[in-house]
């Protein structure tokens, strides 16, 4: 601060020495102040080594307002902003501040010139930072450059940032658009601190697990055009097929950057979790893969990655919560993992395995294997609100419901539940639903009174599971968990056309449940069935929400993936009508039914057009019309957009989908249409 006869830095220091002066150690009267002096190149043998640390301090308090004088002047006079200062001066009790590769682009992108982009530094710095190449055209592979020279291209990078993970400035890019466009990634993280951390410098203790990174950058691959997506469907290959890696040696195909992330994600996963090292970070990470696995249909992968997400959450001790935990002695601790030590952590924990649990539950509507955790093991809390989650408040058990709540599907009270609890619960619903086919001959069996018929049978329907008490009490949640939502909560669209992602979700869920219950008792034949009309009626009830989403400009490519299962089942139940209409000459039924299929089918395959997931649940569909309608009943949908990129992406970079679809990686191809050599430096799997 430039005071005289002595600076406030070397005025603390002198007092601190005086203070803390190892016995023997003369210190001198008044402090010696270095400022503007070079220090001589040995000190004196009586200086203690904290009189040396501090003259050392000083020194480097010196070199940084220098550099940054430097920096501002050298800014300044190419016509550029002052640059963000990579070196502050450290506050009381810190050697040492930096500032991180995101605070760097936040402030190159605030001003959008070439020379502030282009800014650039040749400093050595600690921390090991170095000046690299990120600029638009470097997208997709680590620096090329050597550490030690920089090169003189622009942009950050540390040179302890892994080679696996695509450059800084994409990798920020890709986790922007993951917070922005999965609304699921705010519950999975606790953003304020993600996005902090990720400022870090790679080595940090708090950065980012690698894992995360790499999956984040895989899913977050759907929402940009800044790197390249797997293809949605070889025409040879089946929609339904469950292992789609066979097809891939007679395809040709090479991995696209999601896919190498992927399998970098994977990778590390399995690394981590068999040293027995960052078991929540590894979850955390196993989480976004099965959603990746799912948008890209990869059925096999999502099985696997579903059913291992709950196997950890179990061993982590994610299902359950005091004073719900075994009575037995164990010799195994009931978690893996050490007490939470903040309100955010124990609610990230919290959220985690809910979306873990979702991610399970919602894959198994699609099968009729047996789910991965039975219902009766999961004693936990439901989440907080998302705006309590992001405050960090505190909220009391007693004020919260259980996931074994008896009035968990008809009392949602308002002061803790906003769209993501009903997202859990409706998931919760679906899941009664599946246990409930899925068990019913092996609890009648046993002799369980719950499924004893409690009317006469039918004698169409011998035993009919719909007079059971078991399946009445299913029925009675259906109906009275979508009419008891809160009013605030009552309609996913709002005014102005904004789509609430887990509300709309949550809407979808009972009717759903309701097709999933009553179809397999469906006689469409019979026109007296009642549980014809209910899947009818419920078909009906997803189409309107069809129309009502499409009603509005919101991208319904941002939706759950289990909105096109939804969409699937619902045109599947109006061709089994149509099929009946037919049959019975039923002429007035058949264009009103034919119309509403086509409906759906054009919005499954507009979601198509970015989802690979929607694109097959609508060639499913479209197989499934002229099998059972022929192709007559089977118009050619309207031919829709390519699939643009919904991230815009801060640089001169075009779309890439198609050049991925024809199995070309994006390196190659970027640098081709953009008249550069192409990167040697990105792993690519054979």
């Amino acid at each position: 601060d430039a005071k005289r006869p002595a600076c406030s830095t070397c005025v603390r220091s002198h007092a601190h020495a005086v203070s803390h002066a190892p016995a023997g150690v003369e210190v001198p009267a008044v402090p010696e102040c270095s400022y503007d002096e070079i220090p001589e190149a040995s000190s004196s043998s009586s200086d203690g080594p904290k009189s040396r640390y501090e003259r050392l301090e000083n020194r480097i308090n010196e070199l940084e307002a220098l550099l940054r004088q430097k920096d501002q002047a050298e800014a300044l006079g190419n016509g550029g902003p002052p640059p963000a200062s990579f070196f502050p001066a450290p506050g009381p009790g810190h050697h040492y501040r930096h500032m991180g590769f995101a605070d760097y682009s936040f402030a190159a992108q605030a001003y959008p010139t070439p020379d502030a982009v282009g800014y650039q530094t040749h400093i050595p710095s600690p921390f090991e930072a170095r000046i690299d190449s990120v600029s638009p055209t470097g997208f997709g592979a680590s620096s090329t450059n050597s550490p030690a020279t920089g090169s003189g291209s622009d942009g950050l990078v540390w040179s302890s940032w892994s080679p696996k993970l695509p450059k800084p400035e994409l990798v920020r890019h890709l986790v922007d658009a993951f917070f922005s466009f999965h609304p699921n990634a705010s519950r999975l993280f606790h953003a304020p601190t993600f996005m902090s951390a990720l400022s870090l410098p790679p080595g940090h203790a708090k950065f980012p697990n690698p894992a995360i990174l790499h999956a984040i950058c895989a899913l977050a691959s759907l929402y940009t055009a800044a790197v390249t997506s797997p293809p949605r469907l070889n025409p040879e290959e089946p929609p339904d097929e469950l292992f789609r890696r066979r097809h891939k040696p007679k395809q040709g195909r090479v991995d696209t950057f999601a896919d190498t992330q992927a399998d970098f994600a994977r990778d590390s996963c399995d690394e981590q979790w068999s040293m027995g090292e960052n078991l929540f970070e590894v979850l955390q990470a196993r989480v976004i893969l099965t959603y990746f696995y799912l948008a890209h249909a990869r059925w096999s992968e999502v099985y696997l990655a579903a059913s291992t997400i709950m196997r950890i959450s179990v061993a982590c001790g994610l299902n359950c919560c005091a004073p719900f935990h075994t009575i037995a002695n164990s010799t195994r601790p009931l978690s893996l993992l050490p007490r939470a030590e903040t309100t955010v952590e124990d609610e990230t924990r919290r959220n985690t395995f809910w979306l873990a649990y979702c991610a399970e539950r919602l894959h198994g509507c699609g099968n009729g294997w047996a789910l991965c955790l039975d219902d009766m093991d999961v004693t936990q809390l439901l989440p907080v609100r998302g705006d309590q989650f992001i405050q960090g408040s505190l909220v009391a058990t007693q004020h919260r419901q259980w996931a074994h709540s008896k009035d968990l599907f008809h009392n949602h009270p308002d002061d803790h539940t906003d769209s993501f609890t009903l997202y859990v619960k409706a998931v919760m619903l679906l899941s009664r639903v599946k246990n409930f086919n899925l068990r019913f001959r092996t609890r009648q069996f046993s002799g369980d009174p719950a499924t004893m018929p409690t009317k006469p049978s039918d004698p169409r329907h011998p035993d009919d599971p719909r007079t059971t008490a078991a399946f009445m009490e299913i029925d009675d949640f259906i109906s009275s968990f979508r009419a008891s939502f809160p009013r605030h909560l009552n309609n996913p669209i709002d005014g102005d056309g904004t789509v609430d992602w887990h509300l709309y979700t949550a809407c979808l869920v009972p009717h759903v449940a309701s097709i999933l219950l009553h179809e397999p008792h469906a006689d469409l034949e019979h026109g007296g069935c009642a549980s014809s009309c209910r899947i009818l009626e419920a078909s009906r009830a997803i189409l309107d929400l069809v129309y009502a989403l499409t009603s509005t400009s919101y991208d319904i490519s941002l939706l759950d993936n289990f909105s096109t299962f939804a969409w699937f089942l619902a045109g599947r139940i109006l061709v089994r009508f149509l099929e009946a209409a037919q049959l019975a000459n039923g002429r007035d039924q058949i264009p009103t039914l034919v119309n509403e299929i086509t409906y759906i089918r054009v919005a499954i395959a507009k979601m198509g057009e970015r989802v690979p997931l929607a694109y097959r649940y609508g060639k499913m569909l479209n197989d499934f019309l002229v099998q059972k309608c022929g192709e007559a009943h089977a118009p050619p949908v309207s031919a829709l957009a390519p699939r643009w990129p919904i991230a815009p992406v801060p640089t001169p970079v075009t779309s890439y989908y198609e050049a991925a679809e024809g199995g070309m990686h994006f390196d190659s191809i970027a640098c081709g249409r953009m008249g550069m050599p192409p990167s040697q430096s990105y792993p690519h799997n054979p």
